[in-house]
């Protein structure tokens, strides 16, 4: 039997509040079924809290507020029966709430974990590497953010030694608050040192860190604003080098999260043309077996006319992803 929203409507909710909150309901996430359950009810989160408390549940208004906010989310015992209560004070029918939150995330570095999402050494970053990062910058960073869209160019010089990668990304916040994301580059020449990184639309150069012994560096890119909960940016930026005695022969994008929508393009110059190219595929959801890699390259994949070349990915999940090119 299905039950209706009963104490919702009493509370004079509006068409509105009641069609979005039947929707999140369906759909979550458990932050924002929560703020349109509250919404819908029309009580104050104090008198939430007073109805809790009745009910042998101690809780703060600000840890409500915080929980229909997306700051955090409820993970003890205690908390998960309070959501159980929460169902009753609020109209909706039981377990409507609990059904969101899915498993527990873990605590520590990993508080604000995405669903899906994987960590550095996956992607081949080794623990010294991220030592050497965390010493200077958060490297969950971008944990607080979710890419809607990632659009990267790759230019290459007469030699394909020398490059320029023009990177446009559409993100969403995840959290309030979010302020910055972070960009970490791999090359393959570690004689050719640090890249060059520069800021472009809606964006600045925080810090940075090299690691020349893995030619990785990291670099923090801050945004004009602070970013609230469900809003979306736009940044730009480029990175720039020359592998003195390497060519380079690989365009690859590591994904820590599920991503949206990626194109990636690489524009040779018409005088160093590869002969073929092809994408390359890595994704993460599960692990590789023992003496094996996930890696594997497709089908030959076009180069156009005037020397570029593309691949185009939708609602991929972390993992590698890019191209590869032969010289000859």
């Amino acid at each position: 039997m299905t039950r209706t929203f009963a104490t919702a409507l009493d509370l004079g909710a509006t068409p509105e509040h009641e069609e979005e909150l039947a929707e999140v309901l369906r759909r979550g996430p458990f932050h924002l079924a929560l703020q349109a359950a509250i919404a819908a009810s029309g009580l104050s989160l104090e008198t939430i809290q007073r109805r809790l408390q009745a009910r042998g549940h101690e809780v703060s208004v600000a840890s409500l507020s915080y929980w229909q906010r997306g700051r955090s989310r409820p993970e003890r015992a205690s908390s998960l029966e309070t959501v159980r209560s929460l169902d009753t004070v609020l109209g909706l029918p039981a377990g409507s709430l609990m059904s969101l939150l899915g498993p527990a995330r873990p605590r520590g570095r990993w508080a604000n974990h995405v669903p899906g999402s994987v960590g550095y050494a996956e992607l081949g970053h080794s623990d010294r590497t991220m030592q050497m990062l965390s010493d200077t910058i958060d490297p969950e960073t971008n944990q607080r953010l979710e890419t809607l869209s990632h659009h990267q160019d790759l230019y290459l010089d007469e030699d394909g030694r020398g490059y320029r990668m023009a990177v446009r990304r559409v993100l969403r916040a995840r959290a309030d608050g979010a302020d910055r994301m972070l960009v970490m580059n791999v090359g393959d020449d570690p004689e050719a040192g640090s890249p060059v990184f520069t800021a472009g639309v809606n964006c600045v150069l925080g810090r940075t860190v090299y690691d020349a012994e893995e030619d990785v560096t990291a670099a923090e890119l801050l945004f004009h604003r602070k970013l609230a909960l469900g809003e979306t940016y736009l940044a730009e930026y480029e990175i720039s080098g020359v592998n003195p005695k390497v060519r380079t022969t690989e365009l690859t994008l590591g994904f820590r999260q599920p991503t949206r929508e990626c194109v990636l393009q690489v524009v040779f110059h018409p005088d160093a043309v590869p002969v073929r190219c092809y994408p390359v595929w890595q994704p993460q959801a599960k692990p590789a077996a023992p003496g094996r890699r996930n890696r594997r390259e497709e089908a030959e994949q076009r180069i156009e006319p005037n020397g570029s070349v593309h691949v185009a990915l939708v609602d991929i999940p972390a993992g590698m992803y890019g191209l590869r090119w032969e010289w000859e």
